[in-house]
């Protein structure tokens, strides 16, 4: 499982004003590279955490929300399925990880 980057007040500030422009571009049609290659950080680090980031959430919402399948999703965002379905299982063992951590089960409580 990846480490999870520490971000200083200044790399904060601009995830947040970042994600919510890539949100934004990809809420008006960009596809998703067109939105990604327009994320304004000067760290490599940082712009690819944000593009990783934005697709989870895109596809949360896509897929989860709105019920798309997959094919769907990468259709609407001029990717590959492939794309798609590696960031999910990305996803879900993010969800693990975060579970395993807290020391929680998944279940009725």
């Amino acid at each position: 499982m990846p480490d999870y980057k520490e971000f200083s007040k200044d790399e904060e500030r601009i995830y947040d004003l970042e994600m919510g422009r890539l949100i934004e571009r990809i809420k008006s049609g960009q596809s998703l590279k067109e939105a990604c290659s327009s994320i304004e950080a000067e760290d490599d680090e940082l712009r690819q955490i944000i593009a990783d980031d934005g697709l989870k959430i895109v596809i949360a919402e896509l897929h989860y929300n709105q019920g798309m399948d997959f094919e769907q999703v990468a259709y609407r965002l001029k990717t590959t399925v492939e794309q798609i379905e590696e960031t999910n299982r990305i996803m879900i063992e993010d969800v693990m990880h975060t579970i395993k951590q807290k020391g929680g089960t998944i279940g009725n409580a």
